[in-house]
């Protein structure tokens, strides 16, 4: 496990903050309701924090109000915070007040886009006086360009998952489930040594592989059908996400011809990802050569995301992000194509941004597997 220096996590995200604030305030509710930027500043690997709530000041003072339930984990990690536990809820509210009177700022950056509004009620209740401003892009910026120690954490989630598909050609069978096959990889991914998966996994067998965001059910496994796998592993945090898509038996003409055409757009994607490039003119090129073939129109999503504490860790690789790729982003890349009551194909990798060419995180092959 990286050591975490609390206080330079915090300075980046003053930079991104610059002059609008000089103190933020993290708050977490009840899971699943927790502040993945919260864990990005005290590198907490475990635990879930509730109700707790963090308080950083621009000379670098870091101010962490807990319960008695995570104190020692708190306490086992020297990160440079200071921290107060109580199982008195009262007392922690008086203690956040104390905190909140010596704080020198009249301003508090909030990150609002994962704050409840039970939480902001009481920070505003708390921090009388104070404007509380919405920085959630400057939590957002902060967090996407990671360090060393984020990419060592990520890089062991791909190695958890990659090593994971190559056993699910053994986990196939005629009659099988979707739901079985997806607890089966849950289970490899865990018993490599994840703390769980970082999304609920999508198993999808024929003609469900055309819904991007499907869920596993009873669905049982024929000959002829796609098997389309979308899953990652989460390791002290930090996630993986993969995809790959088989055929149980041979392959029709139709299926491999899709096949091919999106493992060339993933590979042109993987290509592109480069510092010159921005995300939106990666996008444009991988739908443009999807679309330049009889699919058209059948690429239906964004190409890429940002991956890190949370699996949509921030914007990638879509119309919306017209900035330049910055080497320590970590994107995904997972172009598709979905034919409505036929089936679908997306093939999906992890890359990881440097000043020359992307890095390849997650290790399995992109050619077509027939089972």
């Amino acid at each position: 496990m990286p050591k975490i220096d609390s206080k330079k996590r915090a300075e980046k995200i003053f930079e991104q903050i610059g002059e609008r604030a000089d103190t933020f305030v993290l708050a977490n509710g009840a899971e699943p309701h927790l502040d993945a930027s919260f864990f990005y500043v005290t590198g907490y690997p475990y635990g879930l924090f509730e109700s707790s709530y963090l308080v950083a000041e621009r000379n670098g003072k870091i101010s962490l109000v807990t319960s008695l339930l995570e104190e020692p984990i708190a306490r086992s990690f020297e990160n440079g915070v200071v921290v107060f536990a109580d199982q008195d809820r009262d007392r922690m509210i008086a203690r956040l007040k104390s905190i909140a009177t010596s704080t020198p700022g009249k301003t508090i950056a909030l990150n609002s886009s994962e704050l409840t509004y039970s939480s902001y009620l009481q920070i505003k209740s708390v921090f009388k006086g104070s404007k509380l401003l919405d920085e959630s892009e400057a939590f957002e910026a902060a967090r996407l360009i990671k360090d060393e120690g984020e990419i060592a954490l990520i890089r062991k989630a791909c190695d958890i998952a990659s090593d994971t598909y190559k056993k699910i050609p053994s986990m196939l069978g005629e009659g099988v489930t979707e739901s079985s096959v997806s607890a089966k990889m849950a289970f490899e991914m865990q018993d490599a040594g994840a703390s769980g998966v970082s999304f609920d996994s999508i198993v999808a067998f024929g003609k469900n592989s055309a819904k991007p965001h499907y869920s596993p059910g009873v669905t049982k496994l024929r000959r002829g059908q796609f098997v389309l796998c979308d899953y990652g592993a989460r390791y002290n945090r930090y996630c993986s996400d993969i995809t790959r898509t088989l055929v149980f038996g041979r392959a029709s003409k139709r299926q491999r011809e899709m096949y091919d055409i999106v493992q060339r757009a993933v590979e042109l994607g993987t290509e592109l990802c480069t510092p010159e490039n921005t995300g939106d003119f990666v996008h444009s090129k991988v739908a443009g050569l999807i679309d330049s073939t009889e699919y058209k129109g059948r690429f239906i999503h964004s190409t890429g995301h940002s991956l890190g504490l949370s699996v949509h860790d921030g914007p990638g690789l879509s119309p919306r992000y017209k900035k330049k790729l910055r080497p320590g982003m970590v994107l995904t890349v997972e172009p598709g194509i979905y034919v409505p009551d036929f089936g679908g194909v997306r093939i999906e990798d992890d890359i990881l941004v440097t000043k020359d060419k992307p890095k390849i995180l997650t290790t399995v092959k992109r050619e077509l597997i027939e089972v």
